[in-house]
């Protein structure tokens, strides 16, 4: 019974963070600082996304010799990487930074 309380709680906390800025900005439609939010936002939630890939995703160096992979690996993850930031700049639309380096690399991952 105690988690529909938890449930609650998360659900009331989703919607305040979702519409509480429309609510507060709704009679301001050129507020400075919702212009300012919207233009860099995307670019902030990107660079937290790759905080949190690199994070997960460098492999740890191994002793047993398989080295080859480790430095493949980090070869084609800076590369990946690197392919993020130029189709961001290139393109600014998140759907094409996030999925053409994800395939590159999950295609690389596979032929390691």
């Amino acid at each position: 019974m105690e988690i529909f309380a938890y449930i609650a709680m998360a659900s009331i906390a989703t919607v305040l963070t979702r519409f509480l800025p429309f609510w507060l900005f709704k009679k301001k439609s050129k507020n400075p600082t919702l212009v300012y939010l919207q233009k860099n936002s995307g670019l902030v939630i990107m660079i937290a996304l790759m905080i949190y890939a690199l994070k997960t995703m460098i492999p740890k160096f191994s002793e047993n010799g398989e080295n080859t992979a480790f430095f493949a690996t980090i070869c084609g993850l800076v590369f990946c990487l690197a392919l993020s930031f130029l189709a961001h700049a290139k393109f600014r639309n998140s759907l094409i930074t996030i999925a053409v380096p994800t395939l590159l690399y999950t295609i690389f991952l596979r032929f390691i």
